[in-house]
């Protein structure tokens, strides 16, 4: 069953990530009706919201903006910065979500900023650790009280702690980004920054980018039982 959990999270995945292109590429050719390109519209939200001392800026690359906390920077991808496009604007205003978000000193920001730096090192190394124990496990006898299954079996506990705490990130990271589309939609409709009927379309964009870290986490979930069925197995 979990086999076919993990291909059906894959097969997901994939109709996710070319469902992001296709409404990224699509209303990045739609002009908006507004006045601004992306990083001026960020200039503004992040002015009405009294957010100072952040530098706008843009970068390498498609789809890879971004809101860097430490460097005080909002970084807008190619086709994203100077850009008037629907997609445009909608993605500048979500990463000026995430500004507002760390002004206000929001809670699940703060959690999710607190295991960043080690989501990505204990994700591969909760793989590897388990991986190490099972190999231990499988060199002993299935006998529980022998030495080296019951070492095999303590060190994929840790290496499932570890990956646990990707987990966590994965699924505090879902609600931090929802929670910074739903900020944007709002800013865009009020501050008029796309047409009326506009807003729509911005909603499409981000509602598409969100799904992606909902299946992140559903993957990440689907390995974090696997690592636990590995631990139990006796094969």
């Amino acid at each position: 069953m979990l086999y076919i959990l993990a291909i059906g999270v894959y097969l997901i995945s994939m109709i996710i990530q070319a469902r992001l292109q296709s409404v990224f590429k699509k209303y990045s050719k739609v002009r908006s009706t507004g006045r601004y390109t992306a990083d001026e519209a960020a200039e503004r939200i992040l002015r009405e919201a009294e957010v100072t001392g952040l530098t706008i800026r843009p970068i390498k690359g498609n789809l890879t903006d971004n809101y860097n906390p430490k460097e005080g920077t909002i970084n807008l991808s190619q086709s994203v910065y100077g850009s008037y496009s629907i997609a445009a604007i909608a993605v500048a205003a979500h990463e000026c979500g995430h500004a507002i978000q760390d002004s206000k000193n929001w809670w699940f920001y703060r959690i999710r900023q607190f295991l960043a730096p080690v989501a990505g090192i204990a994700s591969k190394a909760g793989v590897y650790i388990a991986i190490l124990g099972i190999l231990i496990m499988a060199g002993g006898s299935y006998a529980e009280a022998s030495g080296s299954y019951a070492l095999g079996y303590n060190i994929i506990t840790v290496g499932i702690v570890a990956y646990f705490i990707a987990f966590l990130f994965y699924l505090i990271m879902v609600p931090v980004e929802y929670n910074a589309s739903n900020r944007a939609l709002k800013i865009i409709k009020e501050m008029g920054l796309v047409g009326e009927d506009q807003v729509g379309a911005c909603k499409k964009v981000l509602r598409a980018a969100g799904r992606t870290y909902v299946i992140a986490m559903a993957s990440a979930g689907v390995t974090l039982l696997r690592l636990f069925s590995m631990r139990g197995s006796r094969r």
